[in-house]
């Protein structure tokens, strides 16, 4: 099942010609490294991509994702592997299906 399916994704560039997105948009309230962005960034843009094979994510699905993806940073995690599959998870996709 791929809940919250049907809406935009604005940025840089997918595989498909799609628009990459940022995550900076979704940071309020919170202080992070350079580096620190990058992998949320990257993170972020790994799992709006695999969402991709579902259809095009609306904006709650975003939301979902990059907001778990900070409040994992906030609580430490730094491995973007760890930060894709956990805001994967977060909106009720798993790898195994996203692939």
């Amino acid at each position: 099942m791929a809940p919250c399916m049907g809406g935009s994704h604005d940025g840089g560039s997918l595989d498909g010609g799609e628009a990459l997105a940022s995550i900076v948009p979704f940071i309020s309230n919170a202080i992070f490294e350079q580096a620190d962005i990058q992998v949320m960034s990257d993170a972020y843009n790994r799992a709006i991509e695999d969402i991709y094979s579902f259809g095009h994510p609306n904006k709650t699905v975003e939301l979902i994702i990059a907001t778990r993806i900070i409040t994992l940073t906030k609580a430490g995690e730094r491995d973007p592997d760890r930060l894709h599959e956990r805001a994967l998870a977060a909106c009720g996709f798993s790898l195994d299906r996203a692939r």
